[in-house]
């Protein structure tokens, strides 16, 4: 009579621990549903290359302009939008807003000069998720994309008579295709709904486009003119990213 007992116990425990084991694996697997998902990132962006080549400079040569020598880096917002096919593969759009940290330089912003930047991306992407619906989930990102790149230069320059110095204002739009962007990164799964971790891009992109005006103003002793010019034609400038930072997920 006991050993029945204890069997039919036995019995009676496994099919409990079997129910309990089938529940969690549905409620596991149906934490990572398809569906709109949003997700916003900050970081710190830097890059090696060239804004251009061949072109004219602010100290009267014609040359190349790095990336190095007219930057410290940048501030880099992101917004990404897009569709979770299943639970390994994402669809979306991405956008990028940069405020470059622009630095003083003799090649495109002498000491005196005012110089502000601003850059922009934008295009598609493919994501490919490890493990979903582990606590931490590793993913590998694809895309490419178009960068738009907008500064603003003002300063003056001096002229032969003392203190009637000419001011400069220079608005310049540069563009070019991204042609392949790279992200590694992961997520802690901090609910169904919300994740949260760093993500590593990188990019190889080129500007092709520079488009801009040159604003030049005699002072009131000079006749107190102003002029408007386009802006030199340039080579192409081929250049890389990195941009490190933190990303959250929200699941829709």
């Amino acid at each position: 009579m006991t050993g029945r007992l204890f069997k039919a116990l036995a019995v009676a425990t496994s099919l409990v621990s079997s129910a309990a084991m089938a529940e969690e694996v549905a409620t596991t697997g149906s934490s990572v549903k398809s569906g709109l998902e949003l997700t916003v990132g900050v970081g710190f962006q830097a890059g090696a290359g060239y804004v251009y080549k061949n072109g004219p400079r602010a100290d009267g040569t014609v040359g190349d302009v790095k990336l190095s020598d007219v930057a410290n880096g940048g501030l880099a917002v992101l917004l990404d939008v897009g569709y979770r096919v299943n639970p390994s593969w994402y669809v979306g759009v991405f956008g990028q807003y940069t405020k470059v940290l622009t630095k003083n330089n003799p090649y495109s912003c002498p000491d005196t000069f005012d110089c502000s930047t601003n850059a922009l991306r934008l295009g598609p992407n493919v994501q490919y998720h490890f493990s979903p619906e582990a606590t931490f989930d590793p993913f590998v990102g694809l895309g490419f994309g178009i960068v738009l790149l907008n500064s603003t230069i003002d300063g003056s320059v001096p002229t032969p008579v003392p203190g009637a110095n000419v001011a400069l204002h220079i608005d310049s739009k540069i563009r070019g295709p991204e042609f392949v962007n790279v992200t590694v990164g992961g997520k802690w799964r901090l609910s169904n709904s919300l994740s949260f971790g760093p993500y590593l891009t990188g990019t190889y992109a080129r500007y092709t486009v520079r488009a801009g005006t040159t604003t030049t103003t005699l002072p009131p002793a000079l006749g107190g003119t102003t002029t408007e010019t386009d802006l030199a034609p340039v080579d192409d400038g081929p250049y890389g990213l990195i941009i490190l930072g933190v990303r959250g997920t929200f699941n829709l």
